[in-house]
């Protein structure tokens, strides 16, 4: 991001002192897509329509170089907007999402829950239903896509409310809720997703089946990327309570072989069902994070 400026504004330091979740996804959206070259942005819902010829000053990243090469003739690509675009965001409100380390401006759900309101705006800013759904051992939060549910202003209440408690019922909460989506759209799972890397292709597959797109966040805390602790600690499991005190320096190399393996279950879990993945720190600037969501959805990176 080569403004300073705005990525100071975009950081989680600065947005975690915000407590308007609309004042922080209007800020935090506006203030990206003014920074950024209006040509990478179509819009949320927007999909391939039809070729035309090329024009002089059309922007290059639009031609189609693979019918250049069969055809030796210019065709840039011309895209439409889809209207009414389902987005259903589904949230991870478990108590595990509630840890915050030394080096994070906030805790996880607080980070999602930011994610959650750009997204919410962005979509919104677009014309598309927007749902929202939170959930630990069952949902807490429902606010169906839709224009007569109250829309972004009842999802941003909804976020400033959560709190991080229980442990995730991944399965049941997210076996439910693919079977209640009915229109297609995108399905946007933000969690730490702990104990769900066996479960998770399974449960993309459900949503594939039924052709919604799916985008998923894992959203971790530094100190659990890592494990940067130097002295003895004792680490306490937020959903079971189960401890364990140990020397994280003697440990790290067996730590970051099992979380190495653990992301990569994740992630390979997502490519198989084709759904986009985000690992995303706790420390990563907002603006970075939308970049990248707005470039995997349109095929730019």
């Amino acid at each position: 991001m080569p403004d300073p400026t705005l990525a100071e504004l975009l950081s989680p330091a600065t947005l975690a002192r915000i407590d308007n979740y609309s004042f922080i996804a209007r800020t935090a959206v506006e203030g990206f897509i003014s920074g950024m070259h209006r040509s990478l942005y179509h819009g949320f819902g927007s999909e391939f329509f039809q070729y035309r010829s090329y024009v002089p000053g059309d922007d290059l990243k639009y031609v189609d170089w693979k019918v250049l090469a069969r055809s030796d003739r210019f065709y840039s690509k011309v895209f439409q907007e889809e209207t009414n675009m389902n987005c259903c965001l589904i949230l991870d409100a478990s108590a595990s999402m509630g840890y915050q380390g030394r080096r994070a401006a906030c805790t996880k759900l607080r980070y999602a829950a930011m994610v959650a309101a750009c997204l919410a705006y962005l979509a919104a800013r677009q014309g598309d239903n927007v749902g929202f759904y939170a959930y630990n051992r069952e949902l807490v939060s429902h606010v169906p896509p839709g224009r007569r549910t109250g829309g972004l202003p009842r999802i941003l209440t909804e976020l400033q409310r959560l709190q991080p408690q229980g442990t995730a019922a991944h399965e049941p909460v997210m076996s439910h809720l693919a079977e209640n989506f009915r229109r297609r759209g995108v399905v946007v799972l933000l969690s730490d997703l702990h104990e769900a890397e066996n479960a998770l292709p399974a449960l993309l597959r459900r949503f594939r089946f039924a052709h919604h797109e799916c985008v998923v966040f894992q959203i971790l805390d530094p100190d659990e990327i890592d494990l940067a602790f130097g002295r003895t600690t004792r680490f306490v499991d937020s959903e079971t309570d189960a401890e364990i005190t140990t020397y994280p320096p003697l440990a790290k190399q067996h730590y970051l072989t099992a979380m190495s393996a653990f992301l990569d279950k994740v992630r390979l879990g997502c490519l198989e069902l084709e759904a986009d993945y985000l690992l995303t720190s706790t420390a990563d600037n907002l603006g970075n994070m939308l970049a990248a969501y707005l470039h995997r959805r349109k095929g730019l990176a």
